[in-house]
C-alpha cells in the first residue's frame, strides 16, 4: 500500500534535487542503479549545468571561469575595497538578528539570514551583495540567475564533547554541481578550520563516474548515514583510486572570497577547540536538470526568503510536538 501511495512521489523526485538513497526506494534500488539510474542522473545534471554556465559566462573573467571549471573553486584575496570591507565588518559584528544554530558533532554553526529585512539594516553589506560584478560571478558559479541564500555564518569549533563533526570528513554535498561561497571576516588558518578542497575533484571523469556508479548500488544500506542520504564520504584510499591530488586548505586572510563547487570533494578543516571563524556565507542549490538558468527576477529572490521563513517555522513546530528542537533551531 505504501508503495502505491508514495510511488508517484518517489518517481517525481528523480527529476529534482532529491538525493537520499535510503528515503526513496526507487532512487536507492540496487537493480535500477546497476542499470545506470544514478549515473544517468549525474551525467544529465552535469550536462545541464554546463549549458547554464555557458549562458551566464558573459562578463565573467576568463581566469575565474577556468579556475572554477578546472579546479572547482575561485579564490580572490582583498576582494572588497578596504574601506567598504571595514564598514561591512563593523556592521556585521555589531548586528543583532535572529540566530539559528545547528549542532554537528562538537561543532556549532550559527547563522543569521540576510533576508531583505535584515539587509535593510546593513547598508554596506547590501551594497556588496548588490554589486553587479559580484552578482554576475555568483550567478555563473551557481549556474542560475536566482541569487543564493545569504547568511552571516559563525563556525564554533570544539564547543561540546559530542563526537566528531561530520563536515570535517571529506565529502561531496550531492550528485550534481552546487555552489557555496565564503567572504571571510576573520583570518583563517589551521587553528580555526579552513575550508578544505581537493582540486579538480569537481570534474566528472570516467573514474569519478565509476565511483558514483559503484557506490550507488550499495548506498541504500551504506553504514555511513550521510552516504546513504546521498552525500558520499571519501577516504584517502578513495582519493588515490580516483587519481586526485592532495586536499588544499584555504588558509587565507580576512577579506578573501572563496567559491566552491561542492560536487567536488571538500570539508571543514580540523580546528582548535574554542576557535571560531566568521564569514558572509551563501549557497545555491537549484533543480539540476533545468537547461536554462531562469529569469533572475528580484521578486523570486524575495520569495525564496519568505518561503524559507515558513519552512523554518513549520520545522520548529513539528520538532516542538516531539519535545525536540529543529536541526536549525532559534537561539533565545
Amino acid at each position: 500500500m505504501k508503495t502505491l501511495l508514495y510511488g508517484p512521489y518517489w518517481f517525481f523526485q528523480l527529476f529534482t534535487t532529491a538525493k537520499s538513497f535510503r528515503a526513496n526506494p526507487i532512487m536507492g534500488s540496487p537493480s535500477l542503479n546497476k542499470l545506470g539510474l544514478h549515473a544517468s542522473r549525474v551525467i544529465l545534471a552535469h550536462a545541464s549545468m554546463r549549458l547554464r554556465m555557458f549562458f551566464l559566462s558573459f562578463g565573467v573573467d576568463r581566469a575565474d571561469r577556468l579556475s572554477y571549471q578546472l579546479n572547482g573553486f575561485i579564490m580572490k584575496e582583498n576582494f572588497v575595497p578596504a574601506e567598504l570591507f571595514r564598514q561591512i565588518e563593523t556592521e556585521i559584528r555589531q548586528f543583532q538578528g535572529e540566530i539559528r544554530e545547528c549542532q554537528q558533532g562538537d561543532t556549532q554553526n550559527h547563522r543569521i539570514l540576510l533576508d531583505p529585512a535584515n539587509l535593510a539594516q546593513l547598508p554596506s553589506t547590501r551594497q556588496l551583495l548588490n554589486d553587479t560584478a559580484f552578482r554576475r560571478l555568483l550567478r555563473y558559479t551557481a549556474g542560475h540567475r536566482r541569487m543564493p541564500f545569504f547568511h552571516i555564518e559563525q563556525i564554533r569549533n570544539g564547543v561540546h564533547a559530542a563526537g566528531q563533526d561530520p563536515q570535517k570528513t571529506l565529502h561531496t554535498d550531492t550528485f550534481h554541481p552546487t555552489m557555496k561561497f565564503w567572504l571571510y571576516l576573520d583570518d583563517v588558518d589551521e587553528h580555526n578550520g579552513p575550508f578544505t578542497y581537493i582540486p579538480t575533484s569537481n570534474q566528472l571523469t570516467r573514474a569519478r563516474l565509476n565511483f558514483e556508479y559503484q557506490t550507488s548500488q550499495i548506498a541504500y544500506r551504506h553504514p555511513d548515514s550521510y552516504s546513504a542520504r546521498g552525500s558520499f564520504r571519501f577516504s584517502p584510499a578513495d582519493r588515490e583510486r580516483l587519481g586526485l591530488p592532495a586536499p588544499r586548505a584555504f588558509k587565507v586572510p580576512k577579506n578573501t572570497l572563496v567559491i566552491g563547487n561542492t560536487f567536488g570533494i571538500h570539508g571543514r578543516g580540523q580546528a582548535d577547540a574554542g576557535s571560531t571563524r566568521l564569514a558572509i556565507w551563501g549557497m545555491s542549490r537549484t533543480n539540476p536538470f533545468l537547461p536554462f538558468p531562469g529569469f533572475g527576477l528580484a521578486v523570486f529572490d524575495r520569495w525564496q526568503y519568505s518561503i524559507l521563513h515558513k519552512v523554518r517555522a513549520w520545522q520548529d513546530s513539528q520538532a516542538a510536538k516531539q519535545g525536540k528542537q529543529a536541526a536549525w533551531h532559534r537561539l533565545d
